[in-house]
Formats: structure tokens, C-alpha cells, sequence
């Protein structure tokens, strides 16, 4: 084995850490006994510089392009950036990694929580803050500011004011100014004060990405209409998108919309610290939020250290990045490890995560059967009907307790159900992304002994395009938690955590099929008439699931997979309220 490598077992559920202790100082190689039958080793080889502030340019193994890979492969490349997207940014500066070791400088910015938040690409109005079409960066780099529609939040000039005196003058870097979908929330948040157990979200901008975006006013001064219906258009007739933006500075090339390589968009969730949480697992970071009531804004920034009764940390992220060889961008999503817990404390008084660090089911725990309480269930929808709830299996209503939960909406025939709660997540991961958990959970804890990111996990990777026969469940070469790539703490209704196709009827249905009640959204040409392909590249269409299949329905209406670049300007904060 190489030196940086690192070589994990693969324990079977049940093995004590006093029996793996006791293997490892049997010096056993390559056979692990348990119970008199023999069990295979598996070995998980990290490159030599696998913790490092170097972003990695492609996922190409062996030279070969990203979709040759294999699942421990991109598995190892999402970690990777994680890594990287977490080292110390540099003082004063947006997006560049400081040249400091990975454990210094604790509690300043990593590189990630410097890119520009959602609203500072795409401002309520004018410009973007900083804005200079002369700057090579069209003015990326300076401080944020937040600023929306003067109209929706009722400012002069669209900055939302302070409900009271707190935190100091300059914004924080985490605008969370998203709810998440279908209002999840957590029973370990404290109750009150606002905005109480709601899990919030931000989204980010990388350097290219915004760049982009400005050099072509397409931050909502000039409309990409007329673009995005030529590119949805060639995308559906070629089965491929237009090449990359050989420029992301080239305000001329406005023919199509196609991100230069190495855009990258973020998402990020966050929440309320209570008396039931380990705050030294979290990443800390100080926030901001907003209240309101009938059209009146005001924001209140969170702790700025990591003591106080209001303390925030990272739950989860999104990772998107654009690649030579990965125009359908490669996707991943990490949470933190504490996200699925049972309903009530330990003994110590703490959470009682139902998963091990490495995404595994914890020891001595046995997964519900059913994932969600009231244990819903869904009809898939057919050329001919919707996706729809079966309504028996939505009463009664959870007491979620500490558990992740969320409140559905009344929305079209759906009926209100005050709360869901979330059991277990609909697909494990699988035990290859578990393996490199381990292995990258070891090697940050060699780096760095005291961080919050070694209680971090890989949850899913999509490096490439998968395709399913429309109105079945995917039984295809990968695992479906892959295919059905999903964060239990952004996604966790069952529509997003088994989503494939378009969605329907808002985000609170979803089907293989063409829209029958909109079909205005589905202009000609329709290749796969009645199946909705969301995917496309090198000549093949795909109906793919989860991440890439989400954002895919932009891909296929021109917006180069954004759901940020599609809406445009953002006029106000989403409040929560439930």
C-alpha cells in the first residue's frame, strides 16, 4: 500500500469497536473473522495529497472522461472538493485558499462560505453589489450585500434593516434567505424564539458561475428568454447541450446558455443548536435570517461565536460543478452525521444519531420499516395520471419529537398533515460511498484532530447520467441511492427523496411523463412523447433521478441545469413560518 493510503475494514453491523481493536492487534490482513465466517477486506487507496486546498480540475480517471468512473472513484473526487471548498479562505478575499495548514485559523471563513450568496448575483435590482463590467471579476471579490426589491421588502433601496441591535456592521457570509423544500425542520432546534426548529438554506455562486452571469446582464437587466428557448431547443433536437462558454467574460456570446467549465452553484442548510446537540460535531458559523409579517422585513444575525443561545450550524451541502469531461455537472451531497436520530435522548442527554459516522446503520439499531410516520405512499404516475398520495396512508399525524420532520402544505387535492415525520432515509448508501467515508472521516482526523468536518458524510455522488423505464422504480447498474440522489435534511418528503422526471402541480408531485395540465411547458420538440427526458448528453436522453434529474428539467428548458439563472432576480427572502 502506498504511502497516503489509507486501508479501512469493512465491519459487519454488530462488530464491536473493542472487536476491530482486537483484530488490529491480531495484525490480521486481508480476512476479518467474525462469528467463525470469513469476511472479505476492502481497501480504499486516498491519493497522497487527498487533504489539500486544491480543487480537483476533472474526475478522470486514468485520463479517461468522468463517466468511466466507479463509484468509490467519485466518491473520492466529491470528498475532494469538499476538502477543498473547506480550507481556511484568505483574509480579504473571495474564493481563495489561504497557505495555511487545513486545522488554522478555526474560526474564520472557509473558501465555500466566501462565494456569493444567491442575491449577490442576482440582486432584487440594479446591478450586483461591487458591479464593474471594467474588473476582470466584474467586481466578484468585494464584501456582500444583500439587496432585494425596494416594492417587496419596503426599503428605498431594497436592504432589509436589523429587527434589532445585534451582531456588528459587516453582513455575515450565510444569507439564509431560503426555506427548505416542504418546510423541514428539527425536533432538536429549540422550539422558540424564530424561527424555531426550521432547517434554512442559502445558495452560492462560484467565480465563473457569476461571472458569467454579469458580463451578460442576465442577472435580470436582460432577459434570457429568447437564449434559453434556442438552447432547450437545440439540447432536444441534438440530444446534447451547446459546447461550454469558451469565456465566461464574453457578453457577445449570448447565442446560448452554457456555463464555462468549473461553474459551481451550492446549496447549504442550516439550523438552530439546542440543548440536545454536540456543537463541537457542527461547523459553526455566524448567519442571517429574517422575520417578518405582511410585507415587513427585518434580519437578525446569529451569534458571532460559537457560544449564546443562538448558534447555528451546517447540516448539509449540495456540491455542483461543471467539468471538461461532465457537462451535465457532477453532483454530490454531504450531510452531517447527527441529521437521522431517534425520537427521544440518551442517557446523557443527548441525540442518539440511528446512523454510524459512515452512513452504516448504527450499532445496535434496527431501521424502521416504515420511513416515514405516517407512513406515506405514493402511486406512480402513468401517461394518462399524476403521481398522487394514497390518502389512508397520510393520517395520523407524527409527534416527530426530536426527530426530522416536516409539515405538508394543503396544496391542490394533497391534504395538510401536521407533521411527517422522517424514520430513516428511503435508500442506504451504499457501501462503497460508506468505505470512503471512513477513509476520508481517518484522513481529516489526521490533518486535523479538533475539526467538525471529520462528523461529515458523503451521501451521494451522480458523475453520470442513469436512465429508467418511466412509471417503475430504478433497478438500474447503479445503487438507487444514487440514482435517486437526495439530502434527508434538504429534500426529505418522499416526492424529492424518490424523485425522477419533472415535477408537477408545484414541487408537491412529480412524474416520468409530460406535464397533460401544462403543457406549455413542454414545447416541441418532445423526443420521448409521453415520457419526459430531463437529460442529455452525447447524442442519448435520459429520464434521470434525483440532483441531476432535478436540476435536468433547466437543462432541458435551456438554463443549463439552474434553477438560480431560470428565476432570475431574487425580490425577497422566503420566511418560513411553520
Amino acid at each position: 500500500m502506498r504511502q497516503g493510503a489509507v486501508k479501512f475494514w469493512n465491519l459487519p453491523a454488530g462488530c464491536s469497536a473493542a472487536a476491530a481493536l482486537a483484530v488490529k492487534a491480531m495484525g490480521v490482513i486481508g480476512v476479518l473473522l467474525v462469528a467463525g465466517q470469513p469476511v472479505a477486506a476492502q481497501e480504499v487507496q486516498l491519493p497522497d495529497n487527498f487533504v489539500s486546498p486544491e480543487m480537483p480540475a476533472d474526475l478522470s480517471p486514468d485520463g479517461q472522461p468522468a463517466y468511466t468512473a466507479d463509484l468509490e472513484q467519485a466518491a473520492i473526487f466529491a470528498w475532494q472538493e469538499f476538502i477543498a471548498l473547506n480550507w481556511p479562505a484568505a483574509s480579504g478575499q473571495r474564493e481563495i485558499a489561504a497557505p495555511t495548514a487545513f486545522d488554522a485559523r478555526p474560526d474564520e471563513p472557509k473558501v465555500w462560505e466566501t462565494m456569493r450568496g444567491r442575491v449577490e448575483v442576482y440582486p432584487g435590482h440594479g446591478e450586483p453589489n461591487g458591479f464593474d463590467r471594467a474588473a476582470p471579476d466584474y467586481g466578484y471579490s468585494v464584501p456582500p450585500d444583500y439587496i432585494y426589491s425596494p416594492k417587496a421588502v419596503g426599503t428605498a433601496d431594497g436592504r432589509i434593516t436589523a429587527c434589532a441591535q445585534n451582531g456588528g456592521d459587516a453582513p455575515p457570509w450565510h444569507n439564509l434567505d431560503e426555506d427548505s423544500n416542504q418546510n423541514v425542520m428539527s425536533g432538536l432546534s429549540p422550539q422558540t424564539p424564530y424561527p424555531g426548529q426550521n432547517i434554512l438554506v442559502e445558495s452560492k455562486v462560484n467565480r465563473p458561475g457569476y461571472v458569467y452571469v454579469a458580463a451578460r446582464g442576465w442577472y435580470g437587466e436582460n432577459s434570457i428568454r429568447m437564449a434559453a428557448r434556442r438552447t432547450g431547443k437545440y439540447i432536444r433536437t441534438h440530444f446534447q447541450p451547446p459546447r461550454p462558454a469558451s469565456r465566461a467574460d464574453d457578453p457577445e456570446d449570448t447565442q446560448y446558455v452554457s456555463f464555462p467549465n468549473d461553474t459551481m452553484e451550492l446549496k447549504a442548510a442550516w439550523r438552530r443548536l439546542g440543548r440536545y446537540d454536540r456543537p463541537a460535531r457542527f461547523h459553526r458559523s455566524q448567519v442571517r435570517y429574517y422575520a417578518g409579517k405582511d410585507g415587513e422585513f427585518c434580519y437578525i444575525d446569529s451569534s458571532a461565536t460559537a457560544e449564546g443561545d443562538d448558534v447555528w450550524g451546517l447540516l448539509a451541502m449540495h456540491i455542483t460543478r461543471k467539468t471538461p469531461s461532465a457537462p451535465y455537472f457532477i453532483w454530490a451531497t454531504f450531510e452531517q452525521v447527527d441529521n437521522l436520530v431517534a425520537d427521544t435522548a440518551g442517557p446523557d442527554g443527548k441525540a442518539v444519531s440511528i446512523e454510524a459516522a459512515d452512513g452504516s446503520p448504527a450499532a445496535g439499531v434496527t431501521l424502521p420499516e416504515e420511513a416515514y410516520s405516517p407512513p406515506l405512499k405514493l402511486t406512480a404516475a402513468t401517461p394518462d395520471g399524476d403521481q398522487e398520495y394514497v390518502p389512508a396512508s397520510m393520517t395520523p399525524a407524527a409527534d416527530p419529537k426530536l426527530r426530522l420532520h416536516y409539515y405538508q402544505e394543503p396544496v391542490y387535492e394533497i391534504p395538510e398533515v401536521r407533521y411527517v415525520a422522517v424514520n430513516r432515509r428511503l435508500y442506504a448508501t451504499p457501501e462503497a460511498i460508506r468505505a470512503v467515508n471512513r477513509a476520508a472521516q481517518q484522513a481529516i482526523r489526521k490533518a486535523a484532530p479538533d475539526s467538525a468536518l471529520q462528523h461529515y458524510r458523503l451521501v451521494a455522488v451522480q458523475w453520470r447520467p442513469l436512465d429508467k423505464p418511466p412509471g417503475k422504480a430504478y433497478t438500474g447498474p447503479e445503487s438507487a441511492a444514487v440514482y435517486y440522489a437526495a439530502n434527508v435534511a434538504i429534500e426529505a418528503p418522499p416526492v424529492h427523496q424518490r424523485f425522477s422526471g419533472q415535477f408537477s402541480h408545484g414541487f408537491s408531485k412529480a412524474s416520468d411523463y409530460l406535464q397533460r395540465e401544462l403543457l406549455f411547458l413542454n414545447p416541441p420538440p418532445n423526443p420521448g412523447k409521453p415520457v419526459f427526458f430531463n437529460t442529455y448528453h452525447a447524442g442519448q436522453k435520459y429520464l434521470a433521478g434525483g440532483c441531476m434529474g432535478c436540476h435536468g428539467q433547466r437543462q432541458s428548458y435551456g438554463t443549463d441545469w439552474s434553477f438560480l439563472l431560470f428565476r432570475q432576480r431574487v425580490e425577497a427572502p422566503v420566511l418560513p413560518d411553520h
